[in-house]
């Protein structure tokens, strides 16, 4: 199909486009077209009072092709405080992804504000003085994923370095015919943790995040995400990532993610 989406819904089967397709293999989904497509089912699954997801784990476990997927759910605990939810994605009859979220219990009018929190720094705002990604970094990529985000306001950049501070929009819908929510944008953007902040050129390494961990201090309000990342890589191939997220307003969330990097066959 087109390519006004990232994926439309036929029935009970979600089918991805090409917008999709992740940097590495064209067969296979991008992190954040996953991470995206299970906070979106488990934002469908009722709650016996009014929730919002505090914490999302995501668990890539094999390749996630692009072809038509089927989405399972499952309520694992529930209650009037908390609530656990798995969403399961499938190929056929092979798992191949699989998130867990804990939703807690919203409206609790608790008034924090005699109380100092811990600041909560922002990156540059957009409009503010940094390095804009141009075409060149995701020249090197395929088409997909990565060509339907918008990215502003960077410093560092993809493969310039580690701390980096970006500014990411999706220019697209996430389902055909439907507005995407605060908690899909925040996660689909989210998976971009290990990416901005890798300090590896993207043609000499294959750098893959297995997980996404996102705990969520508040869904964001604007379209713009912001993403401060670190990445810190080991020898032996075992990496991880970090970053504060953030909307126009500030802090909105925590992720980390897991790496597994090696070099690529032609070096």
């Amino acid at each position: 199909m087109g390519d006004d989406a990232i994926f439309y819904v036929d029935g009970d089967t979600v089918i991805p486009t090409i917008n999709a397709q992740g940097p590495w293999d064209p067969g296979v989904q991008h992190g954040g077209a996953v991470a995206g497509l299970l906070a979106r089912a488990v934002e469908q699954v009722p709650t016996p009072v009014p929730m919002r997801v505090a914490r999302f784990t995501l668990d890539m476990l094999r390749r996630v092709p692009v072809k038509p997927l089927a989405i399972s759910t499952e309520v694992l605990r529930t209650g009037k405080r908390i609530q656990a939810v798995r969403a399961d994605l499938n190929d056929g009859d092979q798992l191949v992804a699989s998130a867990v979220a804990v939703l807690v219990r919203t409206g609790a009018g608790i008034d924090v504000s005699p109380y100092r929190q811990p600041d909560a720094p922002l990156p540059p705002p957009p409009g503010s003085t940094g390095r804009p990604v141009g075409l060149a970094p995701r020249a090197q990529m395929p088409e997909g994923f990565p060509h339907v985000v918008e990215f502003d306001r960077v410093v560092g950049g993809l493969s310039g370095g580690t701390p980096s501070k970006a500014w990411v929009r999706l220019a697209v819908p996430f389902v055909r015919d439907e507005e995407t929510t605060p908690l899909v944008r925040l996660m689909a953007l989210s998976d971009f943790t290990s990416g901005l902040g890798s300090f590896l050129p993207f043609d000499r390494y294959v750098s893959i995040n297995p997980d996404l961990t996102i705990h969520v201090l508040r869904y964001p309000t604007s379209e713009h995400i912001g993403i401060d990342a670190e990445t810190w890589v080991d020898a032996d191939g075992v990496g991880q990532s970090r970053a504060r997220l953030f909307d126009e307003s500030g802090l909105c969330a925590l992720s980390a993610a897991s790496l597994f990097v090696e070099t690529r066959s032609n070096y």
